[in-house]
Protein backbone atom coordinates (compact mmCIF):
# COMPACT_ATOMS: atom_id res chain seq x y z
CA UNK A 1 0.00 0.00 0.00
CA UNK A 2 1.33 3.42 -0.97
CA UNK A 3 2.00 5.70 1.99
CA UNK A 4 2.25 9.48 2.21
CA UNK A 5 5.98 9.11 2.94
CA UNK A 6 6.51 7.87 -0.63
CA UNK A 7 4.92 10.84 -2.41
CA UNK A 8 5.27 13.81 -0.06
CA UNK A 9 7.53 16.79 -0.65
CA UNK A 10 10.31 16.46 1.90
CA UNK A 11 11.96 19.89 1.71
CA UNK A 12 9.06 22.04 2.86
CA UNK A 13 9.38 25.80 2.56
CA UNK A 14 8.44 27.29 5.93
CA UNK A 15 8.02 30.68 7.52
CA UNK A 16 7.43 32.03 11.02
CA UNK A 17 4.19 33.65 12.11
CA UNK A 18 5.96 36.94 12.85
CA UNK A 19 7.32 37.30 9.31
CA UNK A 20 5.80 40.01 7.17
CA UNK A 21 3.41 39.38 4.30
CA UNK A 22 6.03 40.86 1.98
CA UNK A 23 8.64 38.34 3.21
CA UNK A 24 6.15 35.51 2.65
CA UNK A 25 5.35 36.73 -0.87
CA UNK A 26 9.04 37.03 -1.76
CA UNK A 27 9.75 33.56 -0.37
CA UNK A 28 6.87 32.01 -2.34
CA UNK A 29 8.06 33.72 -5.51
CA UNK A 30 11.73 32.79 -5.07
CA UNK A 31 10.92 29.15 -4.28
CA UNK A 32 8.07 28.86 -6.84
CA UNK A 33 5.55 27.53 -4.33
CA UNK A 34 1.91 28.39 -3.76
CA UNK A 35 1.91 28.00 0.02
CA UNK A 36 4.14 28.03 3.07
CA UNK A 37 3.84 26.09 6.28
CA UNK A 38 3.97 28.40 9.29
CA UNK A 39 6.14 26.78 11.96
CA UNK A 40 7.36 27.36 15.46
CA UNK A 41 10.25 25.12 16.51
CA UNK A 42 9.58 22.75 13.60
CA UNK A 43 5.94 22.30 14.65
CA UNK A 44 3.36 23.39 12.05
CA UNK A 45 0.98 26.08 13.28
CA UNK A 46 -0.84 26.94 10.07
CA UNK A 47 -0.62 27.17 6.32
CA UNK A 48 -0.41 30.46 4.43
CA UNK A 49 -1.39 30.38 0.76
CA UNK A 50 -1.18 32.76 -2.18
CA UNK A 51 -4.77 33.85 -1.59
CA UNK A 52 -4.00 34.60 2.08
CA UNK A 53 -1.07 36.75 0.92
CA UNK A 54 -3.22 38.58 -1.62
CA UNK A 55 -5.83 39.28 1.07
CA UNK A 56 -3.18 40.70 3.42
CA UNK A 57 -1.03 42.62 0.92
CA UNK A 58 -2.88 45.90 1.49
CA UNK A 59 -0.56 46.79 4.36
CA UNK A 60 3.12 45.92 4.42
CA UNK A 61 2.98 45.87 8.21
CA UNK A 62 0.62 42.91 8.36
CA UNK A 63 2.26 39.76 9.66
CA UNK A 64 1.79 36.21 8.45
CA UNK A 65 -0.03 35.40 11.71
CA UNK A 66 -2.73 37.92 10.73
CA UNK A 67 -3.68 36.09 7.53
CA UNK A 68 -2.56 32.47 7.97
CA UNK A 69 -5.14 29.70 7.86
CA UNK A 70 -5.19 28.02 11.26
CA UNK A 71 -7.87 25.58 10.10
CA UNK A 72 -5.69 22.92 8.53
CA UNK A 73 -5.15 19.21 8.88
CA UNK A 74 -1.88 17.42 9.36
CA UNK A 75 -1.17 13.86 8.39
CA UNK A 76 1.35 11.17 9.23
CA UNK A 77 3.99 9.80 6.85
CA UNK A 78 2.29 6.42 7.35
CA UNK A 79 -1.13 7.59 6.15
CA UNK A 80 -2.40 5.58 3.18
CA UNK A 81 -2.61 7.28 -0.20
CA UNK A 82 -6.31 6.44 -0.45
CA UNK A 83 -7.02 8.31 2.81
CA UNK A 84 -5.34 11.46 1.48
CA UNK A 85 -7.31 11.26 -1.76
CA UNK A 86 -10.53 10.89 0.25
CA UNK A 87 -9.68 13.93 2.41
CA UNK A 88 -8.80 16.01 -0.65
CA UNK A 89 -12.14 15.17 -2.23
CA UNK A 90 -14.45 15.33 0.80
CA UNK A 91 -12.89 18.07 2.90
CA UNK A 92 -11.65 20.22 0.00
CA UNK A 93 -8.21 20.56 1.61
CA UNK A 94 -5.43 21.24 -0.90
CA UNK A 95 -2.37 20.58 1.26
CA UNK A 96 -1.44 18.62 4.33
CA UNK A 97 1.67 19.24 6.44
CA UNK A 98 3.16 15.82 7.22
CA UNK A 99 4.08 15.53 10.89
CA UNK A 100 6.07 12.89 12.75
CA UNK A 101 6.80 13.20 16.48
CA UNK A 102 5.21 16.68 16.37
CA UNK A 103 7.80 17.87 13.82
CA UNK A 104 7.21 18.85 10.22
CA UNK A 105 8.76 16.24 7.92
CA UNK A 106 7.00 16.95 4.65
CA UNK A 107 4.06 18.38 2.77
CA UNK A 108 1.60 16.63 0.52
CA UNK A 109 -0.39 18.68 -1.97
CA UNK A 110 -2.97 18.10 -4.66
CA UNK A 111 -0.12 18.26 -7.17
CA UNK A 112 1.70 15.40 -5.40
CA UNK A 113 -1.48 13.32 -5.52
CA UNK A 114 -2.05 14.07 -9.21
CA UNK A 115 1.55 13.17 -10.09
CA UNK A 116 1.39 9.96 -8.06
CA UNK A 117 -1.90 9.01 -9.72
CA UNK A 118 -0.37 9.66 -13.14
CA UNK A 119 2.63 7.48 -12.20
CA UNK A 120 0.34 4.68 -10.95
CA UNK A 121 -1.61 4.85 -14.21
CA UNK A 122 1.57 4.64 -16.30
CA UNK A 123 2.80 1.68 -14.24
CA UNK A 124 -0.58 -0.05 -14.64
CA UNK A 125 -0.45 0.46 -18.42
CA UNK A 126 3.07 -0.98 -18.60
CA UNK A 127 2.03 -4.03 -16.57
CA UNK A 128 -0.96 -4.55 -18.86
CA UNK A 129 1.26 -4.35 -21.94
CA UNK A 130 3.72 -6.87 -20.47
CA UNK A 131 0.90 -9.28 -19.62
CA UNK A 132 -0.59 -8.95 -23.12
CA UNK A 133 2.85 -9.54 -24.67
CA UNK A 134 3.46 -12.66 -22.57
CA UNK A 135 -0.04 -13.95 -23.36
CA UNK A 136 0.53 -13.28 -27.07
CA UNK A 137 3.87 -15.09 -27.06
CA UNK A 138 2.43 -18.05 -25.15
CA UNK A 139 -0.52 -18.24 -27.56
CA UNK A 140 1.81 -18.11 -30.57
CA UNK A 141 4.01 -20.85 -29.07
CA UNK A 142 1.08 -23.19 -28.42
CA UNK A 143 -0.42 -22.55 -31.83
CA UNK A 144 2.94 -23.40 -33.40
CA UNK A 145 3.58 -26.39 -31.09
CA UNK A 146 0.24 -28.02 -31.92
CA UNK A 147 0.35 -27.18 -35.64
CA UNK A 148 1.51 -29.74 -38.19
CA UNK A 149 4.78 -27.82 -38.61
CA UNK A 150 5.34 -27.74 -34.84
CA UNK A 151 4.58 -31.45 -34.55
CA UNK A 152 7.24 -32.18 -37.17
CA UNK A 153 9.78 -29.95 -35.38
CA UNK A 154 9.06 -31.16 -31.83
CA UNK A 155 7.78 -34.64 -32.67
Amino acid sequence: MIKVRNIMTKNVITITKDSSILEAAKLMTSKSVSSLVVVEKEKPLAVVSESDIINGIVSKKIKVKDVMDKEFMTTSPLTRFSEIVKSLREKKIGRFPVVENEKLVGLITETDVIEATRDFTRFHQIVQEVILTIFGLATAFFLFYFSPLGASVFG
